[in-house]
């Protein structure tokens, strides 16, 4: 009877098991960008979903208020530029999911690395995000930054940059 079993129901767990895509961190350039590697393919990631500190400043006027927001944040707090570099470790495997163009990166078992920025207050979620199975965890994160008033919660970087962002988006 077992062995019956066995041979009519084993062979279908394998067809919808699916195994993760893991990539070999080779680079971390930023906090919005990440150099991997999948064999003989190197690709740059970002964070899915989210718009991190470098991306408000780099879409920022030159001598904008946001651009003087940022550089004074990390005038201050000069470890949270480099915050992706100390969570991330060089040539280790990470899971990763693509989606939209952009990579959710598992950095910390099953927390992302946007939800990580998130939390830190370093990323904003993106005005536009609706995706079900994420939004929920990423809205809380963004949350927890806002009350505990980490990163750019904590500063006018939020009105500096948020409503210029807004303005050129509508």
């Amino acid at each position: 009877m077992y062995k019956i079993i066995y041979f009519l129901v084993l062979p279908f767990t394998y067809i919808y098991a699916v195994e993760p895509t893991l990539a070999i961190l080779y680079n971390v350039n930023s906090n919005e960008t990440q150099k991997f590697n999948i064999g003989n393919y190197n690709f740059y990631c970002s964070p899915y979903g989210v718009t991190s500190l470098e991306t408000l400043y780099k879409r920022s006027k030159s001598d904008s208020l946001c651009k003087k927001s940022i550089d004074r944040f990390y005038v201050k707090n000069p470890d949270l530029k480099y915050f992706s570099d100390g969570i991330l470790h060089l040539t280790q495997r990470y899971h990763i999911d693509f989606k939209e163009g952009k990579c959710v990166v598992y950095a910390n078992g099953e927390l992302s690395l946007s939800e990580l920025l998130l939390k830190n207050g370093l990323a904003i979620l993106n005005p536009k995000f609706d995706d079900e199975e994420f939004s929920y965890r990423f809205k809380n994160s963004e949350l927890e930054a806002k009350f505990s008033k980490k990163g750019l919660w904590g500063t006018t970087i939020h009105k500096d940059c948020i409503s210029e962002m807004l303005a050129k988006e509508l």
